[in-house]
């Protein structure tokens, strides 16, 4: 078993509860922590045999252009369980910082985290 870590990967989605948030997308910054057995990538050193970040990276960017709803929470719960379905994980921990509110309500991040 082994561990990913994809810090701070930045997306673009239609996200919010404000009528000027669902018409313009904003950014998004994703990180993941995936937990996955490495034992068959740690022996052959190829990439088919792993997880390649650029298709992981790929698919979150797709997802996220193409969402439309209103709480960080259902967000970060469908990319969870989608990257889940759709790589060789065994658990996802994922969290999202949505930085477009943070001076305008005196905070240093606004962030959801979740763990499928």
């Amino acid at each position: 078993m082994g561990k990913i870590q994809l810090v701070g990967i930045e997306v673009m989605a239609r996200i919010g509860l404000l009528e000027e948030e669902q018409y313009a997308p904003q950014d998004l910054f994703v990180s993941l922590d995936l937990t996955y057995d490495f034992a068959d990538i740690k022996e052959s050193d190829e990439i088919a045999e792993g997880i390649d970040y650029r298709d992981l990276i790929s698919h979150i960017r797709e997802f996220s252009t193409s969402y439309d709803g209103k709480t960080l929470e259902k967000f970060a719960h469908l990319l969870a369980t989608e990257i889940k379905q759709s790589f060789p994980v065994d658990k996802v921990k994922l969290s999202v910082d949505k930085p477009r509110y943070t001076k305008k309500l005196g905070l240093r991040e606004i962030r959801v985290e979740v763990e499928r």
